[in-house]
């Protein structure tokens, strides 16, 4: 039950405004004083203060400062004569809700108290939802910045992993059995793979924090092709996908982050071949189109539900593929190409039909403009 405190000096009138929002529903209290009121109030709490500007000692201007001094949240409404309406003006500056000209109706008065009840009740919800948003983005900055250290250390030990299995592999500790190489082979694998997923990490994290390309130069696209599909090689041979790049043979260059595109061929052809059949094939086919290249990389086999296509450009997200879904992937991949795409002024779009495979279509301008270098999608 709502409850309101009047104070005027005219008992005829508290009285009947007592009663009066008796029957709205409300909890009332009347004081025929600031003095009274403040006493009221130190054993009480009210939603509403409803008090008349003029009185004997101490009048409704003062008793509004005391009272927004030290009830911040209560509404403080004030009842005053036409004479006196440039003071309630002034009181409306100093923190009223806002006031009615005597006389007034009852409708008048009831309205008033409802709206600045709600607005009131507006007024907080809006401040917790600040609060919320803040302890938001406080949590989701130490978020990016747990990742982004966790990230960081684990790829310098990862890298000295990774060398020293190379140099095991070759040989260049003496000869090692079929046995030892198989073993050492699957720690590799597991090592490479750790590497892509760390790889991702930083990359989310930079495109969350609005990172710009930076580094750029020639990418000369064919040859970044070729280095992705060698680094692909044992993924193919393991799944027994063919990766087809008879479409990506010399390419215009074009002007972006090097490491970056790497990055977005690595994700985009590996989810390919990740994502298809045994048997299957990935095929990679480029063309100039006027200032833009457009890449298409298409495996032959797997259909993403049509409700799925959005989503899975969201971070953490993986499709539904039923039996061919392999397991493991942290969801980042086509996330943070299309970052990547993004961040050089491009587009990606991913199309999917039975019997037709997968398609992706990214789309990267031959030159990155200015524009473009502080063009960055937050993924969050």
């Amino acid at each position: 039950m709502p409850s309101i405190l009047i104070v005027d000096d005219e008992v005829g009138l508290l009285s009947s405004l007592r009663m009066a929002f008796e029957t709205q529903g409300y909890r009332s209290a009347g004081a025929a004083s600031a003095e009274e009121a403040l006493e009221l109030l130190r054993g009480a709490s009210f939603d509403v203060l409803l008090t008349d500007l003029v009185m004997p000692g101490m009048d409704g201007l003062s008793l509004l400062e005391q009272v927004r001094a030290d009830y911040p949240d209560m509404v403080v409404i004030l009842m005053t004569g036409g004479a006196t309406v440039e003071s309630a003006v002034r009181a409306l500056k100093g923190g009223a809700s806002d006031y009615v000209v005597k006389p007034f109706r009852l409708a008048e008065i009831f309205h008033t108290v409802e709206r600045c009840r709600e607005q009131r009740g507006l007024e907080r919800e809006n401040l917790q939802l600040s609060d919320v948003n803040r302890r938001l983005r406080e949590l989701d900055r130490l978020k990016s910045n747990l990742l982004a250290a966790v990230s960081h250390e684990f790829r310098t030990p990862l890298t000295v992993m990774q060398g020293w299995l190379d140099l095991l592999l070759q040989g260049q500790f003496g000869p090692i059995s079929p046995e030892q190489r198989e073993s050492l082979s699957a720690v590799h694998k597991s090592a490479v793979r750790l590497d892509r997923l760390i790889a991702n990490l930083l990359a989310f994290v930079e495109s969350e924090r609005g990172g710009v390309v930076e580094a750029v130069g020639p990418v000369p696209v064919d040859n970044l092709l070729h280095k992705v599909a060698a680094e692909l090689a044992p993924d193919c041979t393991e799944r027994h996908v063919t990766l087809d790049l008879a479409g990506a043979a010399a390419p215009p260059t074009v002007q972006g982050d090097g490491e970056r595109l790497r990055l977005l061929f690595l994700n985009l052809l590996e989810n390919a071949v990740k994502f298809n059949d045994p048997g299957g094939t990935v095929l990679v086919a480029v063309c100039e189109n006027g200032a833009f290249l457009d890449i298409r990389i298409a495996n032959s086999h797997g259909k993403i539900p049509p409700e799925q296509l959005e989503s899975l450009l969201e971070p953490f997200t993986q499709g539904d593929m039923g039996p061919r879904r392999p397991a493991g992937g942290l969801g980042l991949g086509l996330a943070v190409a299309r970052s990547v795409v993004d961040a050089h002024g491009g587009e990606l779009r991913i199309e999917s039909d039975d019997g037709c495979g997968t398609t992706v279509l990214v789309r990267l301008p031959l030159t990155v403009k200015e524009a473009c270098r502080s063009h960055s999608r937050n993924l969050t």
